[in-house]
């Protein structure tokens, strides 16, 4: 691969370096473009993508999750292999399993993952916003959440070499538990899209 030079991006108008991936009518672009609100009823949820894939970087966004109390619900950030469809590809997770403050990261290094961290928020993630922030380099991920360290992932033999792109979902996976929908629709709020990541090519 070809590696770039590290390009800073900080709190920019959305679409200029994301675009909407799925569930279209399910996301809403406000505040002159600088938030993203995703909707998720019982008939879709939806999802936005850097245009661009990098190789490393720091990746942060400011999220705050629908107020409505319920499982099943998924709203992620993360960062993944356009491979992403394939049992063995690399992704690194933030996670909210429903919406009562369930907190999780994974890892997945050209494998299934399954190297699940519950973290044990300080605050409630539905009242206001709070930052998250995946600083992916060749040596290990580190997890923070409002400046502070809350999970550091040292890479075993192998490591994540294939380029990255992030991501922003939600959705309902069963897995997470049953929705409860008569409280539909869940709004979910993105904001603070910064990327300090060196772009490469395959």
């Amino acid at each position: 691969m070809v590696l770039g030079v590290v390009v800073v991006m900080s709190d920019e108008v959305f679409d200029k370096y994301y675009q909407p991936f799925w569930g279209f009518d399910h996301l809403s672009v406000t505040d002159q473009g600088k938030e993203v609100q995703i909707l998720i009823d019982a008939t879709s949820g939806a999802g936005f993508k850097s245009k661009q894939e990098y190789c490393s970087g720091i990746f942060r966004m400011q999220i705050k999750i629908s107020e409505k109390l319920t499982a099943g619900i998924v709203t992620s950030f993360y960062l993944i292999s356009s491979n992403k469809n394939e049992p063995k590809h690399d992704e690194i997770d933030f996670e909210f399993i429903g919406t009562k403050g369930k907190f999780q990261t994974n890892v997945f290094v050209n494998d299934p993952g399954h190297r699940e961290e519950l973290v044990n928020l300080w605050f409630n993630p539905s009242a206001a916003f709070h930052t998250y922030e995946i600083n992916w380099n060749p040596q290990q991920i580190l997890f923070k959440v409002d400046n502070k360290t809350v999970r550091t992932f040292i890479y075993p033999p192998n490591y994540i070499s294939r380029p990255l792109h992030v991501e922003a979902t939600v959705w309902n996976g069963s897995w997470a538990g049953p929705v409860d929908w008569s409280k539909a629709p869940f709004t979910s709020s993105y904001r603070g899209f910064y990327i300090q990541g060196t772009p490469c090519n395959k």
